[in-house]
């Protein structure tokens, strides 16, 4: 089984942020323009994208994202042959895993919203050298062809990954407090710093990284609710056990 979870009031958090997220950079669409600004230089466009070891750990992370997909899967169905936790996690927990990683990134995030949205990316719009216009977030344009900046698939799969490390921090028997400790606060740097390094390189808006984390958070919620086994939609089924 899957740890208890709090669904009534994970599920307010999200709908708050979501409504915060959509007032702000919907409502103010400058904004995204404004914290892109604060990274481009007149000249040499997006200085801070042509950091090696920020690439190298951004590059590091994708790989390392992609190879948790794929163990999700192979040790679910290892799990399921031998009956057994593999891992220190049973088929249902890798199952999760696997689902949150190909529902967000890959089929939402890259799938459908970055091929059809057609936001250019920062570093392509006019404000900022190139020749596109911008839009603002959400907003179903023609500036960009293929491969767009909303929302942001790095940014979603990072936080499926948190998802995951998160989850393994719980259900990994023997671990330390500290040690607990210490995944959970990697789990949270990841995706910040996937945000920083794609908003800095200008690949992408700030509400690109927002509403692609948002996304998956959102599918992990409602998608722990169908593993689980809980039932968060009756009273009083906050999804404790």
């Amino acid at each position: 089984m899957l740890p208890g979870l709090d669904f009534e009031r994970t599920g307010r958090w999200l709908l708050a942020a979501w409504i915060a997220s959509v007032a702000l950079f919907v409502g103010v669409p400058s904004i995204d323009l404004w914290i892109s600004a604060a990274f481009w230089r007149s000249g040499t466009g997006f200085p801070l994208g042509n950091r090696e070891l920020w690439d190298l750990l951004r590059n590091l992370l994708w790989d390392i994202e992609i190879v948790v997909f794929v163990i999700a899967l192979v040790a679910c169905l290892r799990s399921l042959a031998r009956r057994r936790p593999v891992l220190g996690m049973p088929a249902r927990a890798w199952a999760y895993v696997w689902s949150v990683f190909l529902i967000a990134p890959v089929l939402m995030a890259n799938g459908v919203l970055k091929a059809y949205s057609g936001r250019a990316r920062p570093a392509n719009i006019v404000e900022f050298g190139g020749d596109s216009l911008f839009t603002r977030a959400g907003e179903i344009t023609d500036q960009c062809q293929r491969n767009c900046s909303f929302v942001s698939g790095e940014v979603s799969s990072a936080v499926a990954l948190s998802v995951t490390l998160w989850l393994a921090s719980v259900m990994w028997r023997g671990l330390e407090g500290w040690q607990r400790g210490y995944i959970r606060v990697v789990a949270v740097l990841i995706p910040v710093f996937v945000t920083l390094q794609r908003i800095s390189a200008g690949r992408h808006f700030a509400s690109d990284a927002v509403f692609g984390a948002l996304l998956t958070l959102t599918a992990a919620w409602a998608l722990y609710a169908l593993f689980s086994g809980q039932r968060p939609w009756r009273r009083g089924g906050e999804g404790r056990s």
